[in-house]
Formats: C-alpha cells, structure tokens, sequence
C-alpha cells in the first residue's frame, strides 16, 4: 500500500535524544554538570543536590523554574551555570547521513527544544547540522514553561506562520506530542510506539523522508 505523502510546510524536531542518539551519553552529562551546579550554589552534598534536580524537574516540569520558585536562584544564572557548560562535544560528533538528509527535505526546519539556545546551538553545531536549522524555540523564548505546556506550542505556531496541520512535531517524549496534536499538528513519535493513535511513529529518524511519502 503505498504511503499517502504529508503536506507539511515546517518540521519541527526536539534536540535531545532526537536529534542525536541517547547512547551517546549526553543527557547524563548533562545531568551531572546541573547536579554538581546545584551542590556548589545551595550547598548541598551532590546526594542531596542530584535528588533535589529529579524531584523539582518532575514537580516543576523544569529543574530551572522548581531553583527560582523554591530558592530564588535566576533562572539565567542556572542556565549559564550547568546546562550551557556541558561538555558536548565530548558526546556529539558529526553525522553526514543526518545532515544529507535534512538537507534533502523541502520543509522548513526548526528546533524545539526544553533547553537553551546556546546549549542547542553547541548540539547542532556538533553534529554539523546547524547551517540546516531556520530558528531555535527554546525554553526562554516560551518564558521559562517547558513542554509539555501548552503556552509554548502556540507561541511557536505563531512564530513560524504556519497552520498547524502543517506543522509536524518529531519527539522522542510521548508527553510533549500532546499539546501539539490538541492544536492541530501532525505528531511523530521517535523510537518507542505510542499504545494508540493519533501519533504517527518513526524507529529511526534517518527513515523520516519515507515516513513524510513520495
């Protein structure tokens, strides 16, 4: 049966682990790095920090906005201090086949991301993807509300000009799809199936010009 192509004007693809594979280490680093900010700055043992980082990420959405509610610490003092000095290009290297393959799509692509720019910016420079990229919606452009708020998907819809059901999300976070299909987009899990639609599912990123059709 051959696969109906999806009109689509703008991707717009989360960073970690979707942009680059997970076995790469760099979300662990990365998680290392804030824990040992977070020790230095509230004086904490890295035991304590490191369970502080998991429980105010889960209650807050984002270990960021969970310091500058409970301890007043500036989100851009945080952002400067951990998440923009991991060291990336220890994890990230080039991926040829990735950046043929963008280069190949006729959509406008942008990036998506719970992180900072200039944290994504070192990622997609690292994998020599950058040049690719229109823009970066990061987690200051959407005033600090990470995904899966809702928030943030409408001010990115606004931004790139484009109706939704020509938009399509690629995540490898089955929570942050939703907001986007509630507003119209096409929503494309990475890696691991959703139990159900209306998810479309993608194992491998470098499949996605099969998935978008002739």
């Amino acid at each position: 049966m051959t696969r109906q192509r999806l009109d689509l004007d703008v991707i717009l693809f989360d960073l970690d682990n979707t942009l680059y594979e997970p076995e790469c280490g760099l979300l662990e680093a990365g998680d290392r790095v804030i824990t040992d900010f977070m020790a230095r700055r509230l004086g904490l043992s890295w035991e304590e920090a490191d369970r502080l980082r998991v429980r105010t990420w889960r209650q807050y959405g984002a270990t960021a906005r969970g310091l500058e509610v409970e301890f007043g610490v500036p989100r851009r003092e945080f952002f400067a201090g951990s998440v923009e000095r991991v060291p990336i290009e220890d994890h990230v290297r080039p991926r040829p086949e990735l950046t043929e393959m963008l280069a190949r799509l006729p959509q406008r692509l942008f990036v998506f991301t719970n992180a900072t720019a200039p944290y994504a910016g070192r990622v997609l420079e690292a994998l020599g993807v950058a040049h690719l990229i229109e823009r970066v919606f990061d987690i200051e452009f959407v005033g600090g509300r990470p995904k899966p708020e809702i928030g943030g998907y409408r001010r990115v819809l606004r931004e790139v000009s484009a109706p939704a059901k020509k938009v399509a999300l690629i995540e490898d976070t089955e929570a942050n799809l939703g907001p986007a299909a509630e507003l119209g987009m096409v929503t494309v899990k990475l890696r691991e199936p959703c139990p159900a639609p209306p998810h479309l599912f993608l194992g491998d990123l470098m499949d996605l010009p099969g998935l978008l059709g002739p």
